[in-house]
């Protein structure tokens, strides 16, 4: 496996392009984006699982049903399309049908993902005004400008790449992504995009997107909330003519596996204000189920992650934690709590009680960027991995300030 550093473009015959419509107040910011395939791709999604959803979502859900090949995906951010009422829907359709007729395409081969403020009126105006120019301009070199279009709290563009060999031919796979906050397991605020380039059916590619999701978007949390407008695609355009034998498909979905969580640790180390990216791992469970529900119950605690940006590893709130998890199985007098970073490690927990530890050396282990917890249930085989980050003031600030 070789990493690549063109984002969706190290895929080939891929399009993209980006602008400043007008979604952000700031002109220095593009806020609309759009991927186009030339010759089409097979498309599977995932979305969130709130029941309040954008309307970009209720579209794209409804469009995948129906059809599995698609020529662009328009993306705008500044403003999230959802809780608008009818008018939201009308300015998506409408917008959908400038950008077929200016592409010489369908409507029905068209995606679209919105992210921003949720509730605030969006008008038809800026798209038809924009989409011109955005499809006269695309271009095959660089996805960085499509990337940083579509993040809205992020404080960095997240893209990654790969390439590996099957069977003597080279396959490629890039991705992007956005998010920052309001994200939790079952998607957050958060807009992903994978392309690769092998040749594959839309039921095939489901399931594929499904395992990949499971391990790295579904196991990363930064606060909690899920959002209205989560998104992941998976397009595949193929170019690549790849026998999907079943070590085949094994080797592909480690690879679609890789670039889902290279994506999900980069969305958690950029949670808003975060100053920490924690690693919590949970073994010794019944079932990987309860290892990661022991999991998610840790990575979603305001009082650990506060904790934690305290430098103080509380162990009592981690345990209590633990406890919350609804795992009703769990034995509590056989669990142990292990603190780790590139510094050292310490074990203040030894079944389900205090173990002697120097608090000097704690504080210090803490100061480190990435922190890892290991938790041992110590009552079976199963482990599970949740990526979060800690709870700081700048979440507060940042969240206090969004709407205005």
């Amino acid at each position: 496996m070789k990493q690549l550093d063109k984002g969706i473009h190290a895929v080939a015959n891929i399009q993209s392009q980006a602008l400043h419509a007008g979604f952000k107040s700031d002109a220095a910011h593009n806020d609309l984006a759009l991927i186009y395939f030339p010759t089409g791709a097979t498309v599977s999604g995932v979305f969130t699982q709130n029941l309040v959803k954008a309307w970009p979502v209720i579209h794209g859900q409804a469009s995948l049903k129906h059809h599995s090949n698609f020529k662009a995906i328009l993306i705008n951010s500044g403003n999230a399309n959802a809780c608008n009422g009818p008018d939201g829907e009308k300015t998506m359709h409408q917008t959908i049908q400038e950008l077929a007729d200016l592409c010489a395409i369908k409507p029905s081969e068209i995606l679209m993902s919105s992210t921003g403020v949720i509730g605030a009126p969006l008008d038809f105006f800026p798209f038809k005004k924009a989409l011109p120019t955005l499809v006269n301009s695309l271009q095959s070199e660089s996805s960085q400008a499509v990337s940083e279009s579509i993040m809205t709290t992020d404080t960095v563009a997240k893209e990654t790449a790969y390439s590996l060999e099957i069977d003597g031919q080279t396959i490629h796979i890039g991705a992007m992504a956005k998010g920052s906050g309001m994200i939790h397991p079952n998607l957050g605020t958060m807009l992903a995009y994978i392309v690769t380039d092998i040749a594959c059916d839309q039921v095939t590619l489901n399931q594929l997107l499904k395992n990949a999701v499971d391990v790295s978007f579904n196991s990363m949390t930064v606060d909690g909330d899920t959002s209205t407008n989560d998104t992941v695609l998976l397009c595949a355009t193929g170019e690549n003519s790849i026998d999907l034998t079943d070590h085949n498909l094994a080797t592909i979905q480690s690879l679609i596996t890789k670039v889902s969580q290279d994506l999900a640790q980069m969305i958690a180390r950029d949670g808003e204000g975060a100053s920490k990216f924690i690693t919590i791992t949970v073994g010794g469970a019944q079932s990987t189920e309860d290892a990661k529900a022991v999991a998610k119950s840790l990575a979603t605690s305001n009082l650990l992650k506060a904790a934690l940006f305290g430098q103080d590893p509380n162990w009592g709130r981690a345990l209590s934690a633990i406890g919350n998890s609804g795992v009703e199985t769990l034995d509590p007098w056989l669990i142990d709590i292990i603190f780790k970073s590139d510094i050292g490690s310490i074990q203040p927990c030894r079944n389900g009680a205090y173990h002697p530890f120097d608090p000097q050396f704690a504080q210090k282990i803490l100061t480190a960027t990435d922190i890892e917890m290991i938790v041992e249930l110590n009552q079976g085989t199963s482990q599970s991995t949740v990526w979060t980050c800690d709870l700081t003031h700048d979440y507060i600030e940042i969240n206090a300030d969004y709407h205005t």
